[in-house]
Formats: C-alpha cells, structure tokens, sequence
C-alpha cells in the first residue's frame, strides 16, 4: 500500500479508464431490432427463455436517460405534462446519472485537489453508493450469462475495489498523525 499512496494520482488515473472501459461494456439486454429467435446468430444472443436480444453497452445506457431528461424538463414547462404524473421517471431518470456520474466527478475532483479529506470523504460517499446502484442495475437485468454482461459487473468491482482503497486511505491519514515516532 506504500507505492499505491506514494502513485495515487496515476492509480486512479488507471482505475478512471477502467471505470470508462465498464461503462463501454454490456450493462444489460435489448430486445428491440434483432432478429427472430430462429436467425438469433452473434453479434445477438439467444437467451434461455427463447428470447433473442443485443447486448446494451453502461454508455447507452446513461446516454438514453442523459437524453431524456431534457425532454422531460420540456414537457413540464410546456405544460403537456404534470410532475405529478411523470415525476417518478424523472427521478429513476436521474438517479442512475446522478449514483454513476457522481463517483466519475468525485475521482476527477481528487486527482486534481490532491489529498483533501472533504473530497476523499465526498468520493467515499458516492462510490458507496455506486456499489449499490451499480448491484441494482445487475440485478434488474435479467442474466442468465452473467459473463455476457461483464461491463456492470467490471463496474461493481471497480467501485468496490475504489471505495476499499479510499476507506484504507482515509484511515490511515487519520492514523498517522496519532503514530509518534520513538527515536527522537
């Protein structure tokens, strides 16, 4: 853990573009446009049930709902529709944005900041909470290959794996200061 303190910045430079190849990768199933389950061949998959689906990458994901809540806010302000009746898509819209985008602003913030225990703290917060929607999002698909869907699953590991390291780190910069040193 001595070399990770002393290169943290470039360990989470790495990890940052590894959280960007989970995001590229498959986070669920999309049954539109393919093929019928008799001419279900790659790049489509033939799921248990019957079904032939595509796999959709964490990208298009997050990019569909980025898109739709500018169109929601629209309709609100035109009046065609009332908060009241589509005000629980707006919030499970931008609640996946806000638990993914969060932990990617959090760790951009700390490499610029350096070790600043408001930041660390921030990043410990929404990398928690990424580990819990990131298990949320898995668990709502339906896997029946979970090796097919390897994008959430690297992006759970990943927010794990930060949210392990950012704990040890702040631990130990609180520990540190109550270490005295005997030789002096």
């Amino acid at each position: 853990m001595a070399w990770m303190s002393q290169h943290k910045n470039g360990v989470r430079i790495a990890v940052f573009a590894l959280l960007l190849i989970a995001i590229l990768g498959p986070w669920g199933y999309d049954g539109d446009a393919v093929p019928p389950p008799s001419y279900c061949h790659p790049p489509y998959l033939l799921l248990e049930n019957g079904n032939c689906v595509g796999r959709m990458s964490g990208a298009f994901i997050l990019s569909f709902f980025t898109l739709a809540i500018p169109a929601l806010i629209s309709q609100f302000l035109s009046g065609e529709l009332a908060f009241s009746e589509r005000g629980r898509e707006f919030l499970v819209i931008l609640l996946p944005l806000l638990l993914v985008g969060m932990p990617v602003i959090s760790t951009l913030l700390l490499v610029r900041s350096g070790n600043s225990r408001f930041f660390r703290i921030f990043s410990i917060i929404t990398w928690g909470l990424a580990v819990v929607t990131g298990l949320l999002i898995a668990a709502s698909a339906e896997v029946f290959h979970p090796v097919d869907l390897w994008g959430i699953w690297l992006y759970v590991g990943l927010a794990a794996a930060i949210l392990a390291s950012e704990l040890y780190a702040l631990f130990e910069s609180i520990r540190k200061p109550f270490i005295f040193n005997v030789e002096q």
